[in-house]
């Protein structure tokens, strides 16, 4: 019997089958690889931009929750006349709410610092002491504007490197015990003249135990701008692009300890006098360290930010069109800028705000 055998041919895959496979293979490993390189380019840059402006954002924060209570504790005391006679009563306060259009005009420059654009001085109960450290209730005077300039007070004698000109954002920070608000003008006035609330944060006078410079400490660096807009009410949301405006401080500049018909505003600030505004929109302008590198200039100011800076922050009606400038000049091919805008609207828990006289 004659058995019939059938053999099977077994398929498998040629070498230019093989050589096809791993052509598409590397072409799949290739583009897989240069996507991965793509996330962590995008995860690098992105983590980058947080850390740069991590510091920014917590400045800023902090800058927010003290403006938030800010007080003055006002009363009201009599208005008396030139035969003794009671004329009325006017509103008044030890304590001052001052914001400043322009800090270089009216803050010390010192040795080592130059303050730029706008500043905010007030007091509030944040409870800073060296000597009483259980009294969380005191009144301190507090401020902060940006500055230029190095860091030979800041870093530790130990650190024996050459100082670094940058923009900074500063705080002024005297402790409750030097508070020069109940102290302006003991020595200096006139007997029977009375005593003056409105110099406790300049350089005319010293703050407790040192000078304005002793009280300062940095709390950002790379902040190039610095921008503080009272408000007594919410913009109007109906009103054209660039027509809302602080009708209490159109030019920026309030300061809470002015009289009737005094100050720049005159008669328009007299109505305000002696409150807190109910609500302050600060705004920090921060750069990144790879900018402020590219851009610094030695002991004077990075020409790139210094001129994209110039003529901003005049108005208040124009705050949302100054924004966009200044970063659209920053972004400019010249400059190259990295930056970052923060910007909140602050409630002020103490205003007790009212038209009246």
């Amino acid at each position: 019997m004659k058995v019939l055998r059938t053999t099977r041919k077994r398929s498998a895959f040629s070498l230019i089958e093989m050589m096809v496979a791993m052509g598409i293979l590397s072409v799949l490993m290739l583009m897989l690889t240069v996507l991965l390189d793509q996330v962590q380019q995008s995860w690098r840059f992105a983590e980058s931009r947080i850390s740069q402006f991590r510091e920014a954002r917590v400045a800023f924060d902090l800058i927010a929750k003290n403006i938030g209570q800010a007080s003055l504790n006002t009363y009201w005391d009599l208005k008396v006349g030139a035969q003794g006679e009671v004329e009325g009563y006017f509103r008044t306060s030890e304590l001052h709410f001052v914001t400043l259009a322009n800090a270089a005009n009216t803050l010390p420059r010192t040795a080592t610092q130059q303050p730029v654009g706008q500043a905010v001085f007030f007091q509030a109960p944040l409870g800073f002491s060296t000597r009483y450290r259980n009294l969380n209730n005191l009144f301190n005077g507090r401020g902060y504007f940006v500055s230029f300039g190095s860091d030979a007070l800041f870093k530790p004698s130990f650190v024996n490197t050459p100082d670094r000109f940058r923009y900074r954002l500063m705080e002024f920070r005297p402790p409750a015990e030097a508070n020069q608000v109940f102290q302006d003008g003991q020595d200096e006035r006139v007997a029977g003249e009375p005593q003056v609330f409105d110099q406790w944060y300049k350089q005319a006078l010293s703050v407790g135990d040192g000078s304005f410079e002793n009280h300062l400490n940095p709390l950002a660096e790379n902040i190039i701008a610095l921008v503080v807009s009272p408000r007594d009410s919410l913009e109007d949301p109906n009103a054209s692009r660039g027509q809302a405006f602080s009708q209490i401080a159109p030019n920026f500049g309030y300061d809470s300890n002015v009289q009737e018909g005094g100050g720049a505003g005159g008669d328009v600030f007299s109505a305000y006098a002696q409150q807190v505004p109910p609500l302050v929109r600060v705004t920090l302008v921060a750069i990144d360290e790879t900018s402020a590198v590219r851009n610094e200039n030695g002991q004077s100011m990075p020409a790139a930010i210094d001129t994209a800076m110039q003529g901003l922050f005049v108005q208040t009606e124009n705050y949302t069109r100054d924004v966009e400038t200044l970063s659209q000049r920053l972004n400019a091919d010249g400059s190259n800028v990295n930056h970052k805008v923060f910007s909140s609207l602050v409630m002020l828990r103490s205003a007790k705000f009212s038209g009246s006289r």
